[in-house]
């Protein structure tokens, strides 16, 4: 009987242990098969992974922009994984908390979101972070010239709003800033200079210091522009006389330059107005543009910087017809506190148009104005501004640029003891 039982139970055994065999090779036979299917593979990641900040104390900020550091990444996954792995799959940081100002070696860490997916390297491993405390500072803004004005003139000093501003930023980089500078372009400049311009903070050196952040990230700058002393920028002032063919009309009259640097004493400048003229131009029964080589009449003591004539340019064209129009010019934009002294009181505006509207027109129809808007106090070259009426046409304008002068008004006299008498009431 026993030996039966015993006979009955290692039969039992050895039934089992096959099952159990047999499943283990089914096992083996499968996993292998998956294997070949979707089999584990190797890649060296050549996406870069960006590395955020953490823990970053209030007060405080890291002496090296950390925002466009990454790291790379080896991994190993089934090959169906990594055929769609991205950027999005792994998140890589840097723990700053409870980290002191100073140098520090900083681990990275990289964390998969996908399971299936193993880093099994990355490059670098550590960062090397100096944190600093937030400090601030008040720096001068500064113009700086790119460039220069037109010849024979000068840029004075410049004027800013505001003439200060607060930077900050890590303290070491905060100390090294000692201005905030605006460039600035001049572009052959004649006259006032105003730029609303991007500030960069600058060391002694005049190099741009990084990781500092401007309160005022730009500033409004005022440059005036001077002629230099002995030298004087005036316009060229064409006579003409006759007139041209019947069935022909004069459309413009201009001079090539169109205005002439005079040399001379300080004096002698002071008495010469803001234009030169030339001989007078015959222009009678002309059919075609007259183009003709003229000189300069210069008044005493006073010569032409460069070539002393000029090319008279005098367009003739078939009539619609055109007139002159002797106007003096409005002054706009001025401030109360100035007063304007214009060189010139008339200034003559060729206008066209059909001939009964011309035989209308009215002087004063035509208005000529000159925008002295934000103008400082000193001499300035002025385009003038022609508004026509509907119809007609602004052809030339003679001289095409004024000259005028911008004065401070002085505050009235008062008498030592005695009160102003008050203006009576109305």
């Amino acid at each position: 009987m026993q030996n039966r039982v015993f006979k009955l139970n290692n039969s039992m055994r050895e039934h089992f242990s096959t099952l159990i065999m047999s499943i283990l090779l089914a096992l083996i036979v499968w996993f292998f098969a998956i294997d070949q299917e979707n089999p584990l593979e190797r890649l060296n990641f050549d996406q870069p992974i960006p590395i955020q900040v953490q823990g970053l104390a209030d007060g405080n900020q890291t002496l090296q922009d950390l925002t466009r550091r990454t790291v790379f990444l080896t991994l190993r996954a089934p090959k169906r994984t990594l055929e769609t792995v991205s950027v999005n799959d792994f998140n890589a940081y840097i723990n700053l908390n409870n980290l002191s100002p100073g140098p520090h070696e900083v681990s990275i860490i990289v964390e998969s979101v996908n399971p299936d997916i193993d880093v099994i390297d990355q490059q670098p491993r550590q960062l090397r972070v100096q944190i600093e405390p937030i400090a601030t500072k008040v720096v001068p803004v500064q113009a700086e010239l790119m460039d220069s004005p037109a010849f024979s003139y000068e840029a004075q000093p410049a004027l800013t709003e505001p003439e200060t501003v607060t930077i900050s930023g890590p303290r070491t980089q905060v100390e090294q800033v000692t201005v905030a500078v605006a460039e600035i372009f001049l572009r052959g400049a004649k006259s006032q200079v105003e730029r609303t311009q991007a500030l960069s903070p600058r060391n002694a050196q005049n190099l741009v210091v990084d990781r500092v952040t401007v309160e005022s990230q730009s500033a409004r700058v005022i440059i005036p522009i001077v002629q230099r002393p002995g030298r004087k920028e005036v316009a060229v002032v064409v006579t003409v006389e006759g007139q041209p063919a019947p069935g022909y009309r004069l459309t413009s009259i201009s001079s090539e330059p169109g205005t002439v640097i005079l040399r001379g004493s300080p004096e002698a400048l002071l008495d010469v107005g803001g234009f030169v003229e030339t001989p007078v131009l015959n222009i009678e029964n002309a059919t075609a543009t007259v183009r003709e080589r003229l000189p300069l009449l210069l008044p005493e003591n006073v010569s032409t910087l460069g070539e002393t004539s000029i090319t008279a340019i005098v367009t003739i064209s078939p009539i619609e017809s055109s007139i002159p129009v002797s106007r003096e010019p409005i002054i706009q934009g001025l401030d109360s506190n100035l007063r304007a002294i214009v060189s010139l009181t008339r200034i003559d505006v060729i206008v066209s148009g059909p001939l009964p509207r011309l035989d209308a027109l009215r002087p004063e129809d035509v208005r000529v104005t000159l925008n002295l808007a934000d103008l400082l106090p000193g001499s300035h070259t002025v385009v003038p501004t022609v508004v026509p009426p509907e119809g007609i046409t602004v052809d030339g304008l003679i001289p095409q640029t004024v000259e005028v002068t911008i004065e401070a008004i002085p505050p009235p006299a008062t008498t030592p003891g005695v009160e102003p008498t008050p203006s009576p009431t109305p």
